[in-house]
């Protein structure tokens, strides 16, 4: 024990005259600054949707549910069919409603879309409205009436999201980035620091050997993780799913961690190491672009460690009926942060005995 204190004070210092530690602390300063005051909540840019309801049915139940709707939502309600072409022709990016219904028939739904709106804007827009008015004008919604008496039309909960403060929605990315997988970077920087002033042979041959060599630096680079993201999460996000992002992060920076101490084992100076650092920063961030964009989530995307870092940050954060991605997150994070542990002391060691 006295000797991994040791090595935890000589690293400490380590850490520091490689401004490692100092220029995560005040990059995590930064970035909490950032995201309170300079990122804004809500980015959001809605267009407008002009909407001419001649059944009074939505107009109504809108009006019940929102004082203002063309200020909530975008939604403007017309009194006429041209009045709301006039308004699409002076607003390019608008989308136009026209509600009607046939005496004892359904509900009909005609949708003026630009030139240029996409369509899967056209979807979204259609089965939007075929559960709202299967919702509020039963059975004479968007179906026949015989379709009630088999089918049971509910609503499907989404765009909860939506709601979320877009600051706090950019978290799992961040904390991913500044805690979770920095340790890659730190840990190629503090080995190959320790090439440069001659200190691994010594090591070689003490008592502690390589791996308590190694175990104080993973040790730094997660101490110094877990202050960097009590700086940028507590300000954000309080107390809650503080322990559960911890746990998947703690896992995290052991596997960015692991990953290099194979990349200091190899190259003699980080810079050395720079273009295989790039390589994996790029493919670890590519799950983002699913945390972000659901609809994008091909399977080879599970096979990319952060995949399951992200989401677990995510539903730690935000939890809805998502707890089960938390703990597979950290199960899977666990069991590859463990193998890996021991797979790069091993090929460290070895490494080092044959330079020797």
């Amino acid at each position: 024990m006295r000797r991994l204190l040791t090595l935890l004070k000589k690293d400490a210092i380590l850490g520091v005259k490689d401004v490692f530690v100092l220029l995560e602390i005040c990059f995590a300063v930064v970035m909490v600054v950032i995201l309170l005051f300079l990122i804004p909540e809500d980015v959001r840019t809605e267009g407008k949707a002009y909407i001419y309801d001649s059944t009074g049915v939505v107009r109504d139940f809108v009006n019940s549910k929102i004082d203002d709707p063309g200020q909530e939502m975008g939604e403007y309600f017309v009194d006429s069919r041209d009045e709301l072409i006039a308004g699409m022709t002076e607003d390019k990016s608008a989308i136009g409603l026209i509600i009607t219904r046939d005496e004892g028939g359904p509900y009909g739904v005609e949708l003026l879309t630009q030139p240029y709106t996409p369509p899967a804007l056209v979807t979204y827009v259609g089965v939007d409205m075929e559960d709202l008015l299967s919702m509020i004008a039963p059975p004479h919604g968007v179906y026949p009436a015989d379709v009630y008496e088999h089918v049971e039309v509910t609503a499907l909960r989404f765009g909860t999201r939506d709601d979320l403060p877009f600051n706090q929605r950019l978290l799992p990315p961040v904390l991913f980035y500044m805690v979770g997988i920095v340790g890659l970077f730190a840990m190629v920087s503090l080995i190959c620091q320790e090439k440069v002033d001659q200190t691994i042979r010594a090591y070689r041959l003490s008592p502690g050997g390589l791996w308590l060599f190694l175990l104080s630096k993973h040790l730094i680079i997660v101490a110094t993780g877990v202050i960097t993201f009590s700086i940028i999460y507590l300000p954000m996000m309080g107390v809650a799913g503080y322990l559960e992002c911890l746990l998947i992060l703690l896992f995290t920076m052991v596997f960015g961690s692991t990953i290099g101490v194979f990349l200091g084992a190899v190259y003699e100076s980080p810079m050395a190491a720079f273009g295989w650092v790039i390589v994996l920063m790029f493919t670890l961030s590519l799950p983002a672009i699913s945390l972000f964009n659901p609809m994008f989530a091909p399977d080879w995307l599970r096979l990319i460690p952060s995949h399951y870092s992200l989401f677990a940050l995510d539903a730690a954060m935000f939890p809805d009926d998502n707890a089960h991605l938390v703990w597979q997150g950290v199960g899977v994070l666990a069991g590859l942060s463990a193998a890996l542990y021991l797979a790069s002391a091993a090929f460290f060691s070895a490494r080092v005995r044959r330079e020797a």
